[in-house]
């Protein structure tokens, strides 16, 4: 789960097309074969690479991701793991395909990763998300179930690399004051954060346990889990199929944590939704236990406060500080409101 970038990557902006090297935006048009003549930035995500749905002469079309390595080293990493990942998925899962990739060397070029993956004719779930799109994305995750993981990838497992994030409230339970919300006092959230502390400090211990209980002992799996899924890394086709997009955090476990996530993104789009609402939009055949949703709300709840609590890195969007205040006070309302 991530979002964000190294603290040792020190650019906001987004690069685009036009900022690519020559010799990146020569190797495009080769593996595309034909002169790019349209670029279209995307605004979505919080990495510093570039984000572009290209269209050629011929009418090709196909979605790049590039980054300068020398500067934003983690970020071509991630582009890295992502091509890898993708690469090894059948043709048949919900997912879109790797066309190339190229690490450049040499003075132009000199540090680039590039990632050219196929072009997604779709767009982003509605918001709030309309329960038809919930459902195309709880029946892609139940095929991506039944995808064999390559072994060959080694991926960690999601406990290894999901279980600090996840028990954050442990932290919390230490006490959390105005002091600690400085850095969101300039967001639009800060006043109902700061409404919401005695609820925090009351009932952080708690949710401790109970995210402990029902959750974290149970992300061992054998699956891919794609761990940062959220409307942002999702793709509804005109026919309505969902495809399930950046997969540079994925381990292997228990899947059900994916479908928890994008349960807890619907919840933090749309308050008057619930949970109950949302867990029968799921196969039957493949669905978490109920427990198992309840407790990543309060689990993502905790994550989001937390890291809304500390510094924020200036390698990426300005936007995240406000976007992590954002689902950190909806998770809060509405547990302190007592919605199921």
């Amino acid at each position: 789960m991530s979002d964000q970038t190294s603290p040792a990557e020190l650019s906001t902006q987004r690069a685009t097309w036009a900022d690519l090297p020559r010799s990146v935006q020569a190797w495009v048009e080769k593996e595309l074969g034909s002169p790019v003549i349209g670029a279209e930035s995307q605004s979505g995500g919080y990495s510093l690479g570039t984000a572009d749905r290209l269209v050629t002469a011929s009418g090709r079309r196909a979605f790049l991701k590039a980054v300068d390595a020398s500067l934003h080293p983690h970020t071509a990493n991630l582009h890295r793991q992502e091509g890898r990942i993708t690469a090894s998925f059948p043709s048949s899962t919900p997912t879109p395909a790797v066309l190339a990739t190229r690490d450049f060397s040499g003075a132009d070029g000199a540090g680039w990763v590039a990632l050219l993956l196929e072009d997604i004719e779709g767009r982003h779930p509605e918001s709030p998300w309309q329960k038809e799109e919930l459902a195309a994305v709880f029946r892609a995750l139940e095929s991506m179930s039944r995808v064999p993981v390559d072994p060959s990838l080694s991926l960690p497992t999601t406990e290894a690399d999901l279980t600090e994030e996840l028990i954050f409230w442990h932290k919390l339970a230490q006490g959390v004051t105005l002091e600690h919300l400085a850095y969101v006092q300039a967001t639009d959230p800060y006043q109902q954060l700061v409404q919401l502390l005695p609820f925090i400090n009351l009932k952080a211990s708690e949710f401790a346990a109970f995210a402990d209980k029902h959750l974290v002992a149970h992300l061992t799996g054998s699956s891919y889990v794609h761990t940062d899924l959220r409307g942002d890394n999702i793709l509804i086709r005109p026919t309505g199929e969902a495809v399930l997009i950046d997969w540079p955090w994925a381990t292997v476990g228990n899947t059900h944590i994916d479908w928890a996530s994008v349960a807890t993104d619907a919840l933090i789009a749309d308050p008057e939704l619930t949970l109950a609402e949302v867990y029968e939009l799921m196969p039957a055949s493949g669905r978490p236990a109920l427990e198992f949703l309840q407790a990543t709300v309060v689990a993502l709840a905790g994550y989001y406060l937390y890291a809304s609590m500390q510094k924020p890195s200036n390698s990426t969007n300005s936007s995240l500080v406000s976007m992590r205040a954002h689902r950190a006070s909806a998770l809060l309302t509405r547990l302190a409101q007592g919605k199921k």
